[in-house]
């Protein structure tokens, strides 16, 4: 418990430094100059920490609702920092459409991408070294159960959804009603689902555990507290953060290298806490669907409710019910469809494999590293999929278990 205090105190106090240090400097920073890169330290830092203390506190709240749902509120809760990211994005691009507009999709697309492309085969790749190590045989999977179909089949569905913003060219307010009730529809389902006692002491590590441990009311209070204190956090660093990263890119790099950096850097940074909490999970091996169901589920996440923030809080900036135009990155917003719809084609029958990983692994470094070959990339992708569900043939249990979940209800034979 001592340790877990230190580890709660040092996380606080490192956030709070950070907005300290970002309210103090912050006005003198701008124009580029050295004190610039103070800021970034010092906002990446808040940013780390801040999420980190996300995490515990969704870790710690899952043990009393559904497995299934209370994996989709962790994910949406540790994906917290990139929605506000996501809306500090919006937000100058309706205040500075010439400079930030750009911009709009790097968050979003790179947090994808970063999940599917290096999280899942990690994932997969995490819990096949643990096994070797143990001595475990058999399949060199990862297996999910029927009522898994749920995530699944949603992620698809808001993948597909994506061709109608890509052939668009924008983000409407159309788009917000349709995905986040898209969201809530995947949380009702969620609810359904029967709960399941895990064991704390094996799924958590000993902050969150520490919490779990704690009396009802204290660790309700707890909770709330570090959701509160991680909001405020956010709600000052957000705009800072995003803004440090454009401001030394476009500096040490070039007008333009803001949006890679924005999005490899901001969902790096913000899901970091995330991945550590899954590759925790991954090295148990038996948790190791968990974990793999934790990132479905942060992908659902951000293809639905981190995507339909854009268009209401660009309103809100720019006074008025105004398109968001994706024109000038129409090809991340392709590619990101399609490695999104490859992964989703891996999971039909349920299960992912080594040949999944490293295909996902392999297209993303290739489409990372060369950015040019983007768009053939996507087209890779799209062939990929199709063969996929060629390959699987004969296996493809998604879709029944799903239509069977809505029949019967979740968790009903």
């Amino acid at each position: 418990m001592n340790r877990a205090n230190a580890n709660f105190t040092s996380l606080i106090v490192a956030s709070l430094v950070g907005v300290g240090i970002v309210l103090l400097l912050e006005g003198s920073s701008k124009p580029y100059s050295s004190l610039t890169i103070v800021l970034a330290v010092f906002t990446f830092g808040s940013v780390i920490a801040a999420a980190m203390m996300i995490a515990w506190a969704a870790e710690a709240s899952q043990f009393s609702i559904s497995q299934g749902l209370a994996l989709a509120i962790v994910a949406i809760v540790q994906t917290l920092p990139e929605f506000f990211v996501e809306g500090a994005i919006a937000w100058n691009a309706g205040q500075q459409p010439a400079a930030w507009l750009p911009n709009v999709t790097a968050n979003f697309t790179g947090a994808n991408r970063l999940l599917t492309g290096l999280g899942w085969p990690l994932i997969l790749f995490t819990a096949l070294i643990q096994r070797r190590r143990n001595g475990t045989t058999g399949r060199q999977v990862i297996a999910l159960r029927k009522e898994h179909s749920i995530e699944v089949v949603f992620m698809l569905g808001a993948t597909l959804y994506f061709i109608v913003i890509w052939l668009k060219g924008s983000l409407e307010l159309f788009d917000t009603i349709v995905l986040s009730g898209t969201f809530l529809a995947y949380l009702w389902l969620l609810s359904r689902l029967p709960s399941e006692e895990e064991d704390p002491e094996e799924v958590l590590d000993a902050s969150p555990l520490a919490i779990v441990k704690m009396p009802k009311k204290r660790r309700g209070a707890t909770i709330l507290g570090l959701f509160f204190v991680s909001g405020l956090v956010f709600v000052v660093i957000s705009t800072p953060f995003v803004d440090s990263i454009n401001t030394i890119a476009e500096e040490f790099f070039g007008a333009g290298a803001g949006f890679f950096f924005i999005q490899w850097i901001a969902p790096f940074l913000s899901e970091f806490p995330e991945k550590v909490t899954a590759f925790h999970w991954a090295r148990k091996i038996k948790l190791a669907p968990m974990a793999l169901l934790n990132f479905v589920s942060s992908a659902v996440s951000e293809l639905t409710a981190l995507v339909a923030v854009i268009p209401v809080v660009f309103a809100f900036s720019v006074g008025g019910l105004v398109p968001v135009s994706i024109q000038i990155h129409r090809d991340e917003v392709l590619l990101t469809m399609a490695q999104s719809l490859y992964a989703c084609a891996c999971l039909m029958d349920l299960e992912y494999d080594t040949r999944n990983a490293v295909v996902l692994l392999g297209l993303w470094l290739v489409s990372t590293i060369f950015v040019p070959t983007r768009f053939w990339i996507s087209i890779v992708f799209l062939a990929l999929a199709g063969i996929e569900l060629v390959i699987q043939r004969g296996r493809i249990t998604a879709l029944s278990s799903f239509r069977q979940s809505l029949r019967n209800g979740p968790g009903k034979e």
